[in-house]
């Protein structure tokens, strides 16, 4: 099939890569002139495992080609799909001036051409609901052609969006219309394994779907979080409290790890904007605002037991910060915990140190010579006072411990998520802090009076 995508941010390039993996020949609309040079010359602009060079691939192939056009991308297409950006604005609402923008064109470029009988568009960017019943009821005044409209949320997870694409538990697809149903199973036909994880639905069915699934998950993180109050006071361990509730079929162990708090592009904003969209509807959502609240209460208590446990005032203390992505395998930075950390710590007079394997740059961008920026943890730590590891990146695991003790002024680490071996962190020499879990200290005392 004929397919075009519009936006070729995160999920449209993830989207028009995949398309073009399955068979289609697809064309991708990118308006920023840097990124679509960088596209153009075979070049992913953002880090994805396998999304480089499944996109190069299939560009040098011809299957996958990049305009600033639409109306030359649109050609023949029989699907269009908007992915532009639906960020929040200030006050947590979404911001749709982007979606409608690329509504406006498509509509545009639909009147003006000729001969064109039916096109489907699909709304793959996260949007409140009504969204799709309206872009309709637009297109179908002004196109100069039969439009139909489906809401097709992404449940990509950023670090294996690729596989998640090709193999998918569920798509869903929401609208009216059965020959718009019939074109989008058409589409997906390649990687749809069973029927039954074909799911259609209304429009705002499929809308409000998007937005309940990263509630639901972002709210298993918050009470993880919660928990580890309880743990740490009572001297429970939340990796045992986990597994425990985690076996529990009617659980699950997804999305039970505790943490410094979540991050990225979806779930603090489709939070904040699932809680705004309850508003409208005249409902004042508490569960959805508690998820908010611990989330950024997580971050604070972090700093806050990093201060209370250092043997000196933070005024001046050199912190080390391992990690500044959201999560591993991701340069992705929005809304990670990392940015709230720091803040923090320099707001209290702390001089921070920071690195990260792939989102060093992006971070740069926002604290500038504020921080000090290290390539490698083993020099960020040298000489620190301590250690905030906030993204679980696996090489942070085999670093030589003992080696990054006998360097720092004071050998402590704060794991903000649990992904470090107490055993090891003990032999080491190191005073350790992980979340909800018992710290380790005794070793650290021991090893001071010898």
């Amino acid at each position: 099939m004929e397919v075009t995508v519009i936006g070729c941010g995160y999920v449209g390039l993830v989207t028009a890569t995949c398309l073009a993996s399955i068979g289609h020949t697809v064309r991708g609309v990118e308006k920023d002139q840097r990124k679509l040079r960088a596209l153009q010359d075979g070049q992913c602009p953002i880090f994805e495992p396998g999304l480089q060079e499944l996109m190069r691939e299939h560009h040098a192939s011809g299957q996958l080609q990049f305009t600033d056009n639409v109306a030359e991308a649109l050609g023949d297409a029989e699907v269009v799909f908007l992915a532009v950006g639906t960020p929040p604005r200030p006050d947590g609402t979404v911001d749709m001036s982007y979606l409608e923008s690329a509504g406006k064109e498509v509509c545009d470029a639909l009147a003006a051409a000729d001969g064109r009988e039916i096109v489907t568009i699909v709304v793959k960017s996260t949007v409140p609901a009504g969204t799709n019943r309206r872009l309709h009821a637009m297109l179908r005044a002004q196109a100069n052609a039969q439009v139909l409209v489906v809401s097709n949320p992404e449940f990509l997870r950023e670090g294996s969006a690729v596989k998640d694409f090709l193999e998918p538990d569920r798509i869903v697809i929401g609208g009216e219309s059965p020959e718009a149903f019939r074109i989008m199973r058409r589409l997906y036909d390649p990687i749809v394994k069973r029927e039954e994880n074909f799911l259609t639905m209304n429009w705002e069915s499929a809308e409000l779907t998007k937005y309940a699934a990263n509630c639901m998950l972002a709210a298993r993180i918050s009470f993880m979080n919660e928990m580890t109050i309880l743990c740490e006071h009572y001297g429970a361990d939340i990796e045992d409290i986990r597994k425990g509730i985690g076996s529990d079929y009617r659980i699950g162990p997804a999305f039970l790890r505790a943490g410094c708090g979540y991050g990225g592009s979806c779930f603090p904003k489709d939070v904040a904007a699932m809680e705004h969209i309850s508003r409208a509807a005249g409902h004042e959502s508490l569960f959805v605002h508690a998820i908010q609240t611990v989330n950024r209460t997580q971050k604070r208590r972090f700093v806050q037991r990093l201060v209370d446990k250092l043997d000196r005032p933070i005024q001046g203390a050199i912190i080390a910060v391992w990690g500044l992505a959201f999560k591993a395998d991701t340069d992705d930075i929005r809304e990670s915990p990392a940015l709230d950390v720091i803040a923090d710590l320099l707001e209290r007079g702390a001089r921070v140190r920071a690195t990260d394997p792939k989102a060093l740059e992006h971070m740069k961008a926002v604290y500038g010579n504020r921080v000090e920026w290290f390539i490698d943890p083993v020099s960020c730590a040298a000489g620190a006072d301590a250690v905030a590891l906030l993204t679980d990146w696996p090489q942070y695991s085999t670093l030589p411990f003992r080696k990054i003790a006998a360097t720092m002024n004071q050998p402590l680490i704060f794991d903000g998520r649990n992904c470090l071996h107490r055993d090891v962190m003990r032999e080491s020499g190191f005073q350790y802090y992980p979340i909800g879990r018992p710290a380790v200290e005794r070793a650290v005392r021991a090893k001071q009076r010898a």
